[in-house]
């Protein structure tokens, strides 16, 4: 049977079952909501507000359904996030590449205006950055701040001699197991969730590969596609 490690965030941590592949699922990073920053944010007067994760829906739930205007657009970086809005009982819409990349050239259509970016303190500034050369008043806020656990990181770790892939859910995730784990990953096959995820472990000599769809069902889809592919007779 195949054997599959997912590292991802402590809340992200659900069942999956996926017949022919045995998933091991390691929560080496959680978050913590920045109180000090949350104080500071105002939606008031926003045209466009872009919501990089859930987990700011978490945090900023109330916000975003007391302060939005009736002309804001609800920008979520895929459909988890989108999901997560919705349930607010607020429209969002998606760009086509669930990244940062895909939420700049979502943009590229719509006129100027004030923007608010939220994601995480370690999330990339390059949406902010190419905005802001586009034309666009943008503010940035690191919701919440990203931290490694350092014993799920240990046991990661230690499975990674033990499984055939292993799928990294951000950057971070990499970042949590990237000293004791690095060389190991040499003889495995890595997934990355997404484009920003597969740059990151490519900055360190790791080439991985990345679905479609930047989405736990695109993963799953990679996997059992490679799987069945490497069974199939010749």
């Amino acid at each position: 049977m195949t054997k599959v490690l997912i590292l991802r965030a402590r809340d992200k941590i659900k069942p999956i079952q996926v017949r022919g592949i045995d998933i091991v699922q390691i929560p080496v990073i959680y978050t913590v909501p920045n109180e000090e920053v949350i104080n500071t944010i105002s939606l008031a007067g926003v045209d466009y507000v872009i919501v990089m994760s859930s987990m700011v829906v978490k945090y900023l739930g109330d916000k975003l359904k007391t302060e939005l205007g009736d002309n804001t657009r609800l920008i979520g970086v895929g459909p988890a996030t989108c999901e997560a809005i919705r349930r607010l009982g607020l429209n969002c819409e998606m760009p086509s590449e669930y990244s940062s990349y895909g939420v700049v050239e979502h943009m590229r259509s719509m006129k100027g205006g004030k923007v608010v970016i939220l994601r995480s303190s370690k999330g990339s500034d390059y949406v902010r950055t190419e905005l802001s050369r586009m034309g666009f008043n943008v503010n940035e806020y690191g919701v919440y701040d990203v931290m490694a656990d350092p014993i799920a990181s240990r046991i990661a770790c230690g499975l990674v001699d033990f499984v055939d892939f292993v799928v990294f859910m951000s950057p971070m995730t990499y970042e949590a197991v990237s000293n004791c784990a690095r060389d190991a990953l040499g003889n495995r096959v890595i997934v990355a969730i997404g484009r920003t995820t597969a740059m990151r472990l490519l900055r360190d000599g790791i080439r991985a590969l990345a679905p479609h769809e930047y989405t736990q069902d695109g993963v799953l889809g990679l996997i059992n596609q490679l799987t069945t592919s490497s069974e199939s007779p010749d």
